[in-house]
């Protein structure tokens, strides 16, 4: 029970965190740029600025998870992210914007996705694939939650009440969650997902560590600027092959919904796959969405079957991310290496959505496109160098 509890709140607060502290700017974008007088990829850099605060927080926290535990983490992160959004509601210019988008930054190292699945490693031990891969199930709906909500309440509200009330959001539901809600674990006892106890050792000595970590740090920052750059982009990326406003927020949102599909393929398959496996799928699905697109120039067809293998390869690497390191790494190391390796990762989040909306506006989505499947096919890569140095003991069945 304390498992089940757990994942359903961590998986309603996680949901309502991304939706309004990251995924509501995709619908808000050009509001926001008009009433602040500034360029669109502008804007795109206050969530640029808080990937990158969360980037350089994130590590220091590493030693606060020991001490403290996750619970107490993420309401923390959850009340401070209140402040942010309120300070972002009432900007009035550029230097309050940025400052906003800051402070969320201090607040997502806190409450995002790492402190979510360290507390999930923490309470259910040796069942942590599992519990974090349940969670990253219903993770998969933000989108398709968040920008139609996002949408409805800016057309009721405007922006800026839109944003007061997911300060509320997360000041009176997220927070008083975790502290109240979630229940107690134990400080730094962080589990092997799906691997026996007395495999730990093994798994920990059979590959060269720093050079684990060089491939996994790489595959995931690759992939994520393409993923986490089309995603907060996606709207604009449809807009770009001339597809109508609301068609583009629907097959936006459509992305959340074929993520769920997946990352259901990858919990209905238990442990008989680990999180190297299925990044080394979603690696080599990755480039056939974006020929997909490529080659049917935003046509209809095209369109949709770029959803189906992007949504498919988005959803099966997030988990990956978030499973990966419990291949090769001991129990003890998940929350160090976790809180470490989103350091290089938040970096690629921050640069990827201004950049990619640069490009869409400069020179338009053949680069882009182009560019995505370059550095998908270095996630490729990086997947079959680490699929060669998974420790012999690992090897699926």
């Amino acid at each position: 029970m304390p498992v089940f509890r757990s994942v359903a709140v961590l998986s309603v607060t996680q949901i309502v965190a991304w939706g309004v502290m990251f995924m509501a700017v995709s619908v808000t974008a050009a509001d926001m740029a008009r009433d602040l007088a500034l360029d669109p990829s502008t804007v795109y850099l206050g969530p640029t600025v808080m990937l990158v605060a969360m980037a350089l927080v994130s590590p220091l926290l590493a030693p606060l998870y020991e001490r403290y535990g996750a619970r107490l983490i993420l309401a923390a992160g959850s009340t401070l992210a209140a402040p942010g959004l309120w300070l972002l509601s009432i900007s009035m210019e550029a230097v309050t914007y940025f400052c906003a988008w800051a402070i969320l930054g201090v607040a997502g190292s806190a409450t995002l996705t790492t402190s979510a699945h360290i507390f999930l490693s923490d309470i259910a031990g040796a069942g942590a694939r599992r519990a974090i891969g349940a969670q990253m199930l219903a993770m998969a709906l933000a989108p398709s939650i968040s920008w139609p909500t996002t949408v409805l309440l800016q057309s009721l509200l405007g922006w800026r009440l839109t944003l007061f009330a997911y300060g509320c959001a997360m000041l009176f539901v997220c927070a008083p969650l975790h502290l109240l809600a979630l229940p107690r674990a134990s400080q730094g006892k962080t589990a092997t997902a799906g691997v026996r106890p007395d495999q730990i050792g093994a798994i920990a000595r059979a590959a060269p560590p720093g050079r684990v970590a060089v491939l996994i740090t790489v595959a995931v920052a690759l992939n994520g600027f393409v993923t986490w750059g089309f995603q907060l982009v996606a709207i604009d990326l449809f807009r770009s092959f001339s597809v109508p406003e609301h068609l583009a927020v629907g097959f936006g949102s459509a992305i959340g919904v074929v993520q769920l599909s997946a990352r259901l393929f990858d919990f209905l398959g238990g442990n008989r796959w680990d999180g190297l496996s299925t990044g080394l799928v979603a690696a080599i699905i990755m480039p056939l969405a974006l020929i997909a697109l490529i080659a049917g120039n935003g046509s209809d067809w095209s369109i949709v079957l770029f959803l189906l293998l992007y949504g498919l390869s988005s959803g099966a690497m997030s988990v990956s991310r978030a499973t990966m390191p419990l291949v090769f790494f001991s129990a003890g190391d998940y929350a160090s290496v976790m809180a470490r390796l989103a350091l290089p990762l938040n970096l690629a989040f921050a640069v990827a959505a201004p950049f990619f909306s640069y490009v869409l506006g400069a020179v338009g989505n053949r680069w882009a496109l182009s560019i995505a499947m370059l550095f998908s096919l270095g996630t490729l890569a990086s997947m079959v160098a680490l699929a060669r140095l998974r420790p012999p003991s690992e090897t699926p069945s």
